[in-house]
């Protein structure tokens, strides 16, 4: 399969996340487009991609899933996951690497549409990827990126178990704002609520490879073959 990462699936008691088809990624733009991702005027994310008109938006939205199945491999993979809830996408859940099997590091990024924000949707998926980084991929460690005023995300982080690794000072929008850096080790997090949660695998075998992870590389996890 020329993308194996259409393969692998991760469930939570009340979502889904997978690579989106054709048909999710329709349903993504347009619910983009209907009911953006943050209030008009903030900018939470860096490189200000989400400050724009909400079909614009919409639009990058689509670019960066396609551009992470069109450029990922084992030195450097990008995968973003649709994140659906009743079967209808809420959102997006990305994970990236670069030199994994070196490095055992991954990123973590996302974002939900304004009309599922404030229900533990955000913390649900992140604790999935977090699965999928730790037990499933054998990772070492896993780090965030938030603005210092993202009050959602760094809640986020700070529940699971996060560590402060220090603070860049971007410009954002002309005006300097401070990014904090966020680091959390396996050791850490198979002590944290993260690890707790109900968070299963599926189909992780087909695109191992792809990951530059091994079966052996990986603790005992909660995973189901696809």
């Amino acid at each position: 399969m020329w993308a194996p990462q259409f393969r692998l699936r991760l469930t939570t008691p009340r979502l889904e996340l997978r690579v989106p088809d054709e048909n999710d990624l329709r349903a993504l733009a347009e619910l983009v487009a209907d009911q953006g991702i943050h209030a008009p005027g903030a900018a939470p994310f860096q490189g200000g991609w989400s400050n724009a008109l909400p079909q614009v938006v919409a639009g990058r939205v689509l670019q960066y899933l396609w551009k992470g199945l069109a450029l990922s491999r084992p030195g450097y993979w990008n995968l973003g996951l649709a994140v659906f809830l009743d079967g209808r996408p809420v959102g997006v859940q990305g994970l990236q690497a670069r030199e994994f099997p070196k490095r055992g590091e991954v990123a973590t990024e996302s974002w939900l549409a304004r009309g599922h924000q404030g229900r533990g949707i955000g913390t649900e998926m992140r604790t999935a990827a977090l699965r999928l980084a730790f037990a499933g991929l054998g990772a070492r460690y896993a780090t965030s990126a938030v603005f210092e005023d993202g009050a959602a995300a760094l809640a986020v982080n700070k529940k699971l178990g996060y560590q402060p690794d220090g603070i860049e000072v971007h410009d954002r929008q002309g005006e300097p704002t401070v990014l904090t850096r966020w680091r959390m080790t396996r050791a850490q997090w198979e002590l944290s609520p993260a690890a707790e949660a109900t968070a299963e695998i599926h189909g992780l075998d087909a695109c191992r490879a792809l990951f530059g992870s091994r079966p052996h590389d990986t603790p005992s996890a909660r995973q189901e073959p696809a």
